[in-house]
């Protein structure tokens, strides 16, 4: 592939080495006009269709000059797309001016951007210039194939993705390929490493937008690694709130940077850029930061490593389980990202807003949330657009419609439930309008609002919408002939309106349609394994979970609910498997323990078994489940092979351990103490515990009148002399005084069990009975010849 050119990719980082050409110069500064207008024109006249555009590329291929201006063209109008959407005061733009020229009347951008029948969002500005930049950006990349088209074009379908309402298979499988092609185009970078990084960070943003953990973390540790940079959390004591008397251990993040990489500084890259305002905490209690005892090794981060922070940030917010315990995490790395006093602009205003999301579930923080917020949704100062738009696809910042609908959602929280409603009306969220109205009991006020809209402009969206305020199936079906049978929404809607009902068997093929159309939807392949769990469709469950867990890896309830299917199906080893992966994301869970113990057993894993009984009594302080634990020791006695071919009798001290933490909390469980004397390696040891499993028996005095259990506890007085007459044959000078009185207690306990089963006279106890007799007798005789 060609040469990339640094300065057209409009980075807006490095304004000290503006390119001699007089297009970059431009683009550079702000100024985004169409220079060359006959040419825009002759693009428009082929309708933008693919392959119309291609062919016109072609005809100028030998020209560099026309090359370069139809690309000028292109990304114009995407920055000019970008700048106006990730604008919270955007002004008035005429498409027709813009262009210089009238914009087809059949050309129907959000009907060409629709992608498995997800819309666009209402709130998106001017999608002519997406539609417009992307289609030039795909032709002059199948015509030219340089990493500078491919990179372009790449940002245009993540943008395209992020004006959509929902994720899309189809966007997912072309990014999928670029994403290959631009990985492909790291080492061609090697004495590029700021582009290096940069592309490491947007490919990661792009698997993050569809939930794909594993390569966003994949492409998150090449860039740290590229840019020398190491993040590392650590405990330091410090203190939170303002009268505070003892240090406790606090998160805190010290950052370092390899000192042999060159990079430019923040001030050297950003230094003109004139950061959003931080609202600081105005707290009676909690201080502004965390006060810390030690000094924290940290640096100052250039931009581009201010981003890759925010890419930690991000990543571990989808990585790991929504907990108070990720909310500590990340902190420590957004105050980081927000002590820097350079950087750029959308990595700010995104560190900012997440902080926001994380507050807003505190009482001492909501309402600094809340104020951060309107800080950044109201600021007037005037950005430039250059400024706004530095690293933007490398921060992964969405729009500025999404920061209104975040405020507003802060106000719901907050209680304010009117100003929310007129934030969602003004945005028109429709779905978050149903939630406000059934909040003020006024859920006919919601239908109302829609059926207005629908009279208007009628989508699927809007008649989906109508079922979801009216409970009225028949809302779903016109959606679904509204689409032409080809919207993803309208049987999802559908089928969500049937599985609240539990019709579980109605809802299964509504939700099948759905991901026939769009399998990228996390939440219906959720309902849908859980409505054919409920069914025992065991097949359908499987296949949705697997969907599910593929789409979003990290939901132990998912991953359970697999092992479950798979254990229904008789494939207990792939529900191994899948209870692995469950405790990832939940080590907490006891019912998932439970399950981890009973499948372990089943495969012959017996250290998971051993584990989880540890783990169940740390969660649970019990563990009494004794078919486990016989099968256990059982497999041990008999030196059973492992799931992994080793020996199971290398585990009986392991067992040991654990049997003897069971007992010191169930202590009058006899069935295990049982056990514990089977495995016990001593005679002696062994006939102590059954002593105490004896006890256990008949510590009710009702033993005798129930013919199996008078049988049971007759077997356990025989092995108890047994063991006692082994252990005090077999005793040490160290250990006569114990195995003498051992004897003796056995020997008093046989006598009364002989006593007790005699009364009863039960037939079924005759011969053992009888056999403990003649032991007796016997321990009897050896007694006395050993006085």
């Amino acid at each position: 592939m060609a040469s990339i050119n640094n300065s057209y990719l409009c980075n807006f980082d490095d304004q000290a080495n503006i390119s001699d050409n007089n297009y970059i110069k431009k683009l550079c500064s702000n100024q985004w006009n169409i220079e060359n207008i006959a040419l825009c024109k002759e693009i428009i006249s082929t309708k933008l269709d693919t392959e119309l555009i291609t062919d016109l590329i072609k005809s100028y291929q030998d020209d560099r000059r026309i090359i370069e201006e139809i690309l000028q063209i292109a990304v114009t109008s995407f920055l000019t797309f970008c700048d106006y959407n990730w604008n919270s005061h955007p002004e008035k733009l005429d498409i027709e001016e813009f262009l210089k020229t009238k914009w087809p009347a059949d050309i129907n951008c959000n009907a060409k951007l629709q992608r498995d029948s997800e819309p666009l969002y209402a709130n998106i500005l001017y999608p002519e210039l997406l539609y417009l930049s992307t289609q030039v950006f795909n032709a002059l990349y199948s015509v030219e194939q340089s990493v500078l088209h491919l990179w372009w074009s790449f940002r245009s379908k993540v943008t395209h993705q992020r004006a959509l309402e929902d994720t899309t298979a189809s966007l997912y499988s072309e990014l999928e390929l670029m994403m290959a092609k631009l990985s492909n185009e790291l080492t061609s970078l090697q004495e590029k490493p700021r582009l290096r990084i940069l592309l490491s960070l947007e490919i990661a943003q792009a698997y993050l937008m569809y939930g794909r953990i594993q390569k966003c973390e994949e492409y998150l540790i090449k860039a740290r690694d590229m840019a020398g940079l190491k993040l590392e959390l650590t405990g330091i004591l410090g203190k939170r709130t303002k009268f505070q008397q003892q240090l406790l251990p606090q998160l805190a993040l010290s950052s370092e940077l390899d000192s042999t990489v060159e990079r430019p500084s923040a001030e050297e890259s950003h230094g003109t850029t004139e950061m959003p305002p931080e609202v600081e905490l105005q707290d009676d209690v909690r201080l502004n930061k965390i006060e810390y005892t030690e000094t924290i090794t940290q640096t100052e981060l250039p931009s581009l490593e201010q981003t890759l922070c925010l890419l930690t940030v991000q990543y571990l917010q989808k990585a790991q389980p929504k907990d108070d315990l990720m909310t500590e995490e990340l902190q420590p790395y957004i105050e980081l990202i927000l002590m820097q006093k350079k950087g750029a602009w959308a990595t700010r205003v995104a560190a900012l807003l997440i902080r926001c999301k994380l507050e807003a579930n505190h009482k001492r923080t909501v309402e600094r949330a809340m104020l951060q917020c309107e800080t950044i949704v109201n600021e007037k100062t005037v950005v430039p657009p250059t400024t706004r738009l530095s690293y933007l696809w490398g921060t992964g910042l969405p729009p500025a419609w999404t920061w209104r609908q975040q405020l507003a959602d802060l106000y719901l929280s907050l209680g304010l439930v009117k100003a929310a409603l007129e934030e969602y009306q003004k945005l028109q969220l429709w779905e978050d309008v149903i939630v406000c109205y059934t909040l003020l009991q006024l859920r006919h006020k919601a239908a109302e609002v829609i059926q207005q809209q629908i009279d208007i402009n009628p989508t699927v969206k809007l008649y989906c919408l109508l079922g979801d305020a009216t409970d009225d199936e028949k809302c779903y079906e016109k959606a679904w002939e509204f689409s032409n049978y080809k919207s993803s929404r309208a049987q999802r809607h559908w089928g969500n309106f049937l599985f609240d009902h539990k019709k579980y068997e109605e809802c299964i093929p509504h939700y099948e349609k759905s991901v026939e159309i769009n399998f990228i939807q996390e939440s219906v392949w959720l309902r849908l394994g859980y409505a054919a769990l409920m069914l025992e469709k065991w097949d359908t469950s499987a296949k949705a979970y697997r969907q599910y867990t593929y789409l979003n890896p990290n939901t132990f309830e998912a991953w359970n609910n697999l092992a479950k299917v798979y254990v229904n199906q008789g494939d207990k080893k792939r529900a191994y498997r899948a209870l692995m992966e469950a405790l990832r994301f939940n080590y907490d869970n006891w019912k998932l323990w439970e399950n981890v113990v009973m499948v372990s057993m089943d495969t012959g894993h017996f250290d998971d078994v051993i584990r989880g009984c540890h783990r169940l009594l740390d969660i649970q302080h019990k563990f009494d489940d004794i078919e486990v634990l016989t099968l256990l020791v059982h497999a041990i006695i008999k030196d059973n092979v492992d799931a992994d071919g080793n020996s199971a009798a290398r585990l009986n001290k392991r067992v040991l351990e654990l049997l003897g933490r069971i007992t010191s909390i169930h202590q009058n469980k006899p069935e295990i103490w049982q056990l514990y004397s089977d495995l016990s390696p001593t005679y002696l040891l062994k006939a102590q515990r059954l002593l105490k499993a004896y006890r256990g028996f008949t510590q009710n005095g009702e033993w005798p009148k129930n013919p199996e259990t008078c049988k049971k506890v007759i077997d356990l007085a025989i092995a108890l002399l047994e063991y006692s007459l082994k252990a005090s044959e077999e005793a040490e000078d160290n250990e006569k005084a114990q195995a003498t009185q051992q004897i003796s207690s056995a020997r008093l306990t046989s006598q009364a069990v002989i006593r007790a089963a005699e009364k009863q006279d039960w037939p079924v106890t005759q011969a053992s009975l009888e056999e403990l007799r003649e032991l007796f007798s016997k321990i009897t005789e050896y007694m006395k010849s050993n006085k």
